[in-house]
């Protein structure tokens, strides 16, 4: 976590509840005070936060091993993007990866098979959080599995704020959906404690419970075999049950012949496994 505590940051404030400001008009007032070009695409992008206020999940912070393999394997998980966001229709919340700028979280918002983000930056000022991305995603076509892909459209909402690979938040948002839904994760919840001074004659500090949030990791397993026989890759399936509810589930890999054992994911080059 940053130093700053997400008790203190204006946007988790907002969002949760914990004080009365219009976080959304804030920025639009700093967005004017500082010179910023504010047209009616941006207003309504910043605006549209309110939507999200009292709403939100609680705060996820990926391991830097979820994303790793992630970014290395996200084809694999494009497939199961139209279910997920069928399946969490109305859903919103809020990531943050080890590889975020200090200060740097992403919400995001599914409504109607359709996926917004907000970029948000708690180091551009000192007193409020800053949106300085809108990003939206939609189904191009009604095509499942591998053919199917979705429409970007990012809109900067800082005038010359430049950041890369915009589009990996989208699948690391949804990668993180699908394995969230539908596998097994490791997901551990870290209390937080908010302090706050009394105003009695001498200052005093007192704490209280603040908000929670989540670390999520994911392990899954395969197997290896010790000869050189046609193996089988491992691969993600998503496994309807009979109740309705689908589970996303790993593979093993096979071989005809040769001794197998267990072993873990240990990294990911280019798209591929590597086991240990």
């Amino acid at each position: 976590m940053q130093n700053k505590s997400i008790n203190e940051i204006t946007l988790f404030r907002y969002l949760f509840n914990l004080d009365n400001r219009n976080l959304p008009q804030s920025i639009l007032s700093w967005f004017a005070k500082v010179g910023n070009d504010t047209d009616s695409d941006r207003e309504h992008a910043v605006k549209e936060l309110a939507t999200l206020k009292g709403k939100c999940r609680n705060l996820v912070v990926f391991s830097k091993t979820f994303v790793d393999a992630m970014d290395k394997s996200y084809m694999k998980f494009t497939q199961f993007h139209m279910d997920i966001l069928a399946e969490l229709d109305n859903e919103n919340g809020i990531v943050r990866s080890p590889y975020f700028m200090k200060g740097c979280y992403v919400v995001y918002r599914i409504k109607n098979g359709c996926l917004t983000l907000w970029v948000f930056h708690d180091g551009i000022d000192k007193y409020i959080s800053i949106p300085t991305y809108y990003i939206c995603a939609s189904p191009k076509d009604k095509i499942k599995g591998k053919g199917h892909q979705l429409d970007c459209m990012v809109l900067p909402l800082l005038d010359k704020c430049m950041e890369v690979n915009l589009r990996d938040y989208i699948d690391m948002v949804l990668d993180y959906l699908c394995l969230r839904q539908w596998a097994q994760v490791e997901l551990g919840k870290v209390s937080t404690i908010a302090k706050k001074e009394t105003k009695k004659k001498k200052a005093q500090e007192v704490t209280k419970p603040g908000l929670d949030y989540y670390t999520f990791d994911s392990k899954w397993y395969t197997e290896i075999s010790n000869d050189e026989s046609f193996k089988v890759s491992g691969h993600f399936r998503l496994q309807p049950y009979g109740d309705g509810t689908k589970r996303l589930i790993w593979i093993n890999e096979f071989t005809k012949n040769g001794y197998h054992r267990k072993a873990t994911i240990d990294k990911v080059k280019d798209g591929e496994v590597s086991l240990s």
